[in-house]
């Protein structure tokens, strides 16, 4: 892939970007793909209020009842989101495989570079702390996006059912008259 080399070469900060960008995308879409919204919403809604009966909680058993109670809900959102993490964990190991492959045939470095060596860090970022830190500020946008989509639709589907259920209530009302 001589073609791939040569455009990290010339643009390797533009090039992990687009990668991130990408692949952030195609990850945050399956996930919201494989798992079911309308419950998701429902357990961070459940998990909300209960956070607010903690704050204003002051018996530690009713505390510990209701933490108790979130641990549940956040293993049942562990268990939804285990099918998709399956699902991509091959193929984002593939990926990466071949992106360091790709950089490093490249001879690229830091991406970015800081001009001292901090301990664990070195003295920039490579390919895959660039990736990490610019796939967190994409993955919030498209984490919101989709769940903006999400609750449109959730919306629209509990005004089509509400709008049939009124509709077939005035049928009966009227049938009996």
């Amino acid at each position: 892939m001589e073609w791939f080399v040569s455009i990290i070469k010339e643009y390797p900060f533009l090039s992990i970007l687009i990668i991130s960008l990408v692949l952030t995308l195609i990850l945050t879409w399956t996930y919201k793909k494989l798992t079911n919204q309308e419950k998701t919403f429902e357990l961070k809604e459940k998990q909300k209020e209960l956070q607010n009966r903690i704050k204003n909680e002051k018996d530690q058993d009713k505390i510990m009842e209701i933490n108790k109670e979130m641990m549940q809900i956040s293993m049942e959102m562990m268990k939804m989101s285990f099918k998709p993490m399956l699902i991509t964990f091959i193929p984002v190991i593939l990926i990466f495989t071949f992106l360091r492959a790709e950089y490093a045939t490249a001879n690229i470095g830091d991406i970015i570079s800081w001009g001292k060596n901090i301990p664990i860090f070195g003295t920039g970022a490579g390919w895959f702390l660039c990736y990490i830190v610019l796939s967190f500020g994409f993955s919030m946008i498209f984490n919101n996006l989709f769940d903006k989509i999400y609750k449109k639709k959730l919306e629209n589907k509990k005004n089509k059912i509400n709008a049939t259920g009124e509709k077939n209530g005035e049928r009966s009302s009227t049938e009996t008259n």
